[in-house]
């Protein structure tokens, strides 16, 4: 009995070891082993790198992308300014249009006292009757600024600007009578008027673009100093521009027409672009 349950015993050691060598051999797996060794080892990596995969769409990493571009637009967010912000700004000063602070200074009320745009909102202060804002308009503190000095004799006092810009338009006879001065990033200054802009105009250090237009008929009789880093582009008409003109930083262009900068222009600029008249710091 005990012999032939040894012998048994044999049998089934010798089967199990031949069928594992039929299996290393490359003989068909028994199908149950198949499914659940293989099989499941096959989904797991195949569900694994799947989920990787899944990874990848979770390279909707790319929508983490996109809530950092989201938490870039909120940090530029937090530097919008809204229309709640303008009306808080401006109350008792001018009114909003959408997050601009618009200073009218006209006929009803003429602005005799300096016109002083309110801080971090972007601001536009018309002077549109004649003689209106004879004190002058501050808007250094500005999120950026426009003054239009659309009467004659408008903006008589200093006009001084900051901010990411400001455009100053001295449209009518003799207005800007005083200094025009720009510490914007990008500063426009713009004297269409028959002998408007008679003070000095300048853009600063802090500016990276300054543009300087001299178009009226005898404008800009001062001097015309830019100190922009990147780029300055000044225009006079003819009878206009008769003090020098100065500018540097990496690029300036001045164009002088029939006659105008009799006192020549020093150009300290890396690229210098002078026309109509003499470069005297050559």
């Amino acid at each position: 009995m005990r012999e032939g349950l040894k012998a048994g015993r044999v049998l089934a050691l010798v089967s199990a070891v031949a069928g594992a060598a039929a299996f290393a051999c490359g003989s068909p797996a028994p199908q149950d082993l198949f499914d659940a060794g293989s099989g499941g080892s096959s989904t797991m990596p195949g569900g694994g790198s799947k989920a990787t995969g899944g990874g990848k769409a979770t390279g909707g990493s790319k929508a983490a992308g996109g809530s950092s571009a989201q938490g870039g637009s909120s940090t530029g967010g937090a530097s919008i300014v809204t229309s709640a912000d303008c009306t808080k700004a401006c109350d008792g000063v001018g009114k909003c249009m959408g997050n601009v602070c618009i200073i009218s200074c006209d006929a009803s009320h003429p602005c005799t006292d300096l016109v002083k745009c309110p801080a971090g909102v972007p601001c536009q202060v018309q002077c549109t009757v004649d003689g209106s804002c004879s004190s002058g308009v501050d808007c250094q503190d500005a999120a950026s600024c426009t003054v239009q000095c659309g009467g004659a004799n408008s903006c008589a006092g200093n006009v001084q600007c900051s901010g990411s810009s400001c455009e100053v338009r001295c449209e009518k006879q003799g207005a800007c009578m005083s200094e025009v001065r720009c510490t914007a990033e990008h500063c426009e200054l713009r004297c269409t008027g028959a002998n408007s802009c008679p003070g000095k105009l300048s853009c600063s250090s802090q500016t990276s673009s300054c543009l300087v237009q001299c178009t009226g008929q005898q404008a800009c009789q001062n001097q015309i100093q830019s100190d922009a880093t990147e780029k300055t582009e000044v225009s006079c008409a003819a009878s206009t521009c008769p003090n020098q003109i100065g500018c540097g930083g990496a690029s300036c262009a001045v164009s002088c027409n029939n006659g105008a900068c009799p006192n020549g222009v020093c150009c300290k600029a890396a690229d210098c672009q002078v026309t109509g008249a003499d470069n005297t710091c050559e």
